[in-house]
């Protein structure tokens, strides 16, 4: 070949293995789906009654909740599920309940009596949310009501006064005080690049609620090496969106066409995600999210004298899966 021939082309390299990204779609599609169709289940939150639904800063309202087992639970079976009770303040601060392993059987009734456990001390509306969850921590239902604290300083202020709702007088009160929610903060994990091809491990520290550091390794079409700096905003559904920002390295050592030589490609930069972690068990939880970076792998390869570039098609913006066990 003539130099001039050479040092125009530029090679174009093929990316990895279609059947990886075909099977990290899978996965993709079964957590999406296991996330939609947890929702329905054999249990309703008829009601919430607040008593009074108009109270005074610094007295707390009696709030229960009333949760039924409806006829699609099978005659004799036990349904054994937890329930997490979240009072949100005026000024969005959280506080937050657990009753693991309540047992529960076609037409029963439990009640739910909620602590008077968190602060009343600022006028406003007040939010309850009642979530109930199976053993493994899928959603089942969810029902929220409000109410509303006034200042005797300033009786001036009127705020409207929520609609009651009364439970039915068939309920068994489920016994023992429910626990603060514990919010994991290690897990070792699973994490998988779609459209670049890789796949390996992925590690998460969440020192605060809000707050987290991510790393993963992953290899394949790629070896990819990753941190990032997460942000996240858990609900009280157990879902909690995030975004983040962070530096990877890629890497690769690909056969250059045409000229039948082996060659490795680098770069390195900055990168951002957007996902949403859902919850697939009591320790387990499942991420699904959209990450971008500009990676440019490009490589002047020389033989016989003769100079050339050689690129390698790395996609910008990809689709992420993680499968997380966390240990605490």
């Amino acid at each position: 070949m003539s130099y001039k021939w050479f040092s125009r082309r530029r090679f174009a390299i093929r990316p990895g293995s279609p059947a990886m990204i075909i099977l990290t779609l899978l996965l993709f599609l079964q957590v999406s789906g296991a996330a939609r169709s947890a929702f329905a289940g054999p249990i309703e939150i008829q009601s919430i009654q607040i008593v009074p639904s108009e109270t005074t800063v610094g007295r707390h309202p009696d709030i229960t909740g009333s949760i039924k087992a409806t006829r699609e639970l099978a005659q004799g079976k036990t349904l054994v599920i937890t329930v997490i009770a979240v009072v949100v303040r005026p000024d969005r601060v959280m506080k937050s309940w657990t009753w693991k392993d309540v047992r529960m059987q076609a037409g029963d009734i439990r009640s739910i009596a909620i602590p008077k456990e968190f602060e009343m001390k600022l006028a406003g509306t007040y939010k309850v949310d009642l979530n109930v969850y199976s053993r493994d921590m899928m959603p089942l239902h969810r029902l929220s009501k409000t109410f509303v604290a006034v200042d005797p300083a300033h009786p001036s202020a009127i705020i409207p006064t929520p609609a009651e709702s009364i439970p039915s007088s068939k309920e068994a009160p489920v016994r023992g005080a429910g626990s603060t929610a514990e919010y994991r903060s290690f897990g070792l994990g699973l994490y998988a690049n779609a459209l670049n091809s890789s796949i390996g491990a992925t590690m998460l520290l969440w020192p605060s609620k809000h707050v987290g550091v991510q790393a993963s390794y992953t290899v394949g079409s790629f070896t990819i090496a990753e941190g990032r700096i997460l942000a996240r905003y858990p609900l009280s559904s157990g879902i909690s969106p995030y975004a983040g920002i962070g530096y990877l390295d890629v890497t690769t050592e690909r056969q250059v066409e045409n000229i039948g030589i082996k060659a490795s490609f680098q770069d390195s930069a900055l990168s951002g995600v957007l996902g949403v972690e859902v919850p697939l068990g009591t320790r387990i939880i499942g991420s699904v999210e959209l990450s971008g970076a500009s990676i440019d792998l490009k490589k002047e390869v020389t033989i016989e004298g003769l100079t050339g570039t050689a690129s390698v098609k790395y996609s910008p913006v990809t689709i992420g899966i993680s499968i997380v066990y966390y240990m605490f």
